[in-house]
């Protein structure tokens, strides 16, 4: 599937043990219009701050440096991407990639073709007051930590 679609990217990070499960690399998105106290992804999110790249030129970037094909796609908040994020996952489900995508929504909104074509979703918005150390993959107590797997939804972590 070749694309010239762009999507804002803010930044990549290798080998994290913390953005889902397994050793994975993360794509952090740029944006994010929640403005969470404590997020500890400040910088990133006002849009048009990133750098706007074509879906390939980033594939590009992930299959040199994602060995293991385990990526996780972080932010900012991927969807407010959602157009371009959706044709992302396509791209990543289309080669074989075990794709974790972080987001501040809850469950309920996010849509079903996102659920199609992740393995992993963390939901909920980050709540300073509700911060919890002891928990992977989380920053607060409301955040969940899901598998799908053939279409079923299962929380591994809350």
């Amino acid at each position: 599937m070749e694309s010239r679609k762009m999507i804002e990217c803010a930044g990549w990070r290798n080998n994290s043990c913390s953005d889902g499960p397994g050793i994975r690399s993360v794509l952090f998105l740029q944006g994010c219009s929640k403005g969470c106290r404590g997020c500890q992804n400040a910088r990133i999110q006002r849009h048009g701050e990133g750098k706007q790249l074509e879906m390939e030129a980033v594939m590009n970037v992930i299959e040199s440096r994602c060995m293991n094909k385990k990526i996780t796609i972080s932010g900012g908040e991927p969807l407010e991407q959602m157009d371009s994020l959706l044709e992302f996952l396509k791209i990543l489900k289309e080669r074989s990639y075990d794709i974790c995508v972080y987001t501040g929504w809850n469950l309920e909104q996010v849509p079903e073709g996102i659920l199609e074509n992740v393995n992993y979703l963390k939901t909920g918005s980050f709540v300073q007051e509700l911060i919890n150390t002891r928990n992977t993959y989380v920053g607060s107590d409301n955040q969940h930590m899901y598998q799908i797997l053939k279409g079923h939804v299962q929380e591994i972590m809350r």
